[in-house]
């Protein structure tokens, strides 16, 4: 029977491998959540997030019944009348399942692979590396909006300078300029319990193809490597540029996730 658990017995899980640790990254931010309802059957672990904007976080050890995963979808069911459920992203089997369950005439799927590295390399190109602090909101903001096109979350307009203006507040964010132009922007969103997660990776569209982005994100992996850190980051699946460029450093797949819009 699945019941409601503490954050308390929620944070007690472990996970075997590394595989499971990046694949389950998101489930820990959940802790603090207070809108994140936890479920458990005594040996399985269950996190869904209704909140704003895609997706809801759904996760489970590997190898839970398909009994479980019935209970899980129908409460899920109750939950999207409830909570404004706005996606689910999780096991493919779990996603294939509340598809099914979920009778909405259009869905949107993402499929996301998890990477992580540790000793890094340093690459180099013409340019430097600047703290947020010292960058423009204004095209910071201009440039963030790309990476939400390319994720295919469009940012508003109306919203481009505030998005911006937190890039630039955060000390954990940087760019890489030349001659005083911002050409690429990377933003660490968490550390904790020695992971390092790289949450934004964007080169602007004028400046792609020349390494702004390699020399970037390899500096500041490097000096996370430096602190004792290991480096994580989820990539579309389906966005090679991106791909190719994490394994060009040194980024190796730990973990798939599939996402899947309500729409």
């Amino acid at each position: 029977m699945i019941r409601k658990i503490t954050r308390e017995e929620a944070a007690a899980f472990s996970f075997s491998n590394d595989a499971e640790a990046i694949t389950f990254h998101k489930m820990r931010q959940l802790l603090t959540a207070s809108d994140a309802l936890c479920l458990s059957d005594g040996k399985d672990l269950l996190f869904v997030r209704a909140g704003q904007g895609f997706p809801a976080w759904i996760y489970t050890r590997r190898g839970v019944s398909d009994e479980l995963l019935n209970e899980l979808a129908a409460s899920l069911c109750v939950l999207k009348e409830t909570k404004n459920l706005a996606g689910v992203i999780g096991r493919s089997s779990l996603v294939r399942y509340l598809e099914l369950a979920m009778p909405f005439p259009t869905k949107r799927r993402l499929p996301l692979t998890a990477y992580l590295i540790g000793k890094t390399e340093r690459f180099f190109a013409e340019g430097e590396r600047v703290p947020a602090s010292a960058l423009n909101p204004a095209v910071c903001g201009e440039i963030l909006a790309q990476l939400g096109e390319q994720a295919r979350e469009p940012l508003p307009e109306a919203a481009r300078l505030a998005a911006g203006t937190d890039f630039c507040s955060s000390p954990d964010a940087y760019g890489w300029c030349i001659n005083g132009i911002t050409v690429a922007l990377v933003r660490f969103h968490e550390r904790k319990d020695g992971l390092a997660y790289i949450g934004s990776v964007v080169t602007d569209a004028n400046h792609r193809g020349h390494g702004y982005a390699k020399a970037l994100v390899s500096s500041v992996c490097a000096d996370a490597h430096e602190r004792g850190e290991r480096i994580m980051l989820y990539a579309d699946t389906s966005y090679a540029p991106s791909n190719a460029l994490y394994r060009s450093i040194g980024f190796t797949e730990a973990g798939r996730l599939i996402g899947f819009d309500f729409v």
